[in-house]
């Protein structure tokens, strides 16, 4: 039989019918695969958690930061000082955002 594995149809010889398989790339399931698979399983979950982390981590800091403007400037500064430092947050998830998800043009 030629290349049995190169071939997307299998034919059953001395018998009146033809059978068909149709093979899709990629869906093979050799060892090699699999541990492929799975390595991409697992930096998936573990890509998910720590920006699960990070995501926190940026709320804790935004908070902590108004309390310490709170804490630090004059109660007449406070409010301008916190949409200045929101400002500054909004401007760099901006940046941020152009930065990972270049415009493709």
């Amino acid at each position: 039989m030629v290349g049995k594995e190169d071939s997307p149809y299998i034919e059953e010889k001395n018998t009146d019918h033809h059978s068909v398989e149709v093979r899709m790339p990629g869906t093979g399931h050799t060892l090699e695969n699999n541990d492929i698979s799975f390595k991409k399983l697992v930096n998936a979950a573990v890509l998910i958690v720590l920006l699960a982390l990070i995501f926190i981590a940026l709320f804790s800091f935004f908070f902590n930061m108004q309390e310490a403007i709170i804490a630090l400037f004059h109660p007449k500064y406070q409010a301008l000082m916190q949409a200045l430092f929101s400002l500054l947050v909004l401007i760099i998830g901006i940046c941020m955002v152009k930065f990972l998800f270049p415009n493709k043009r």
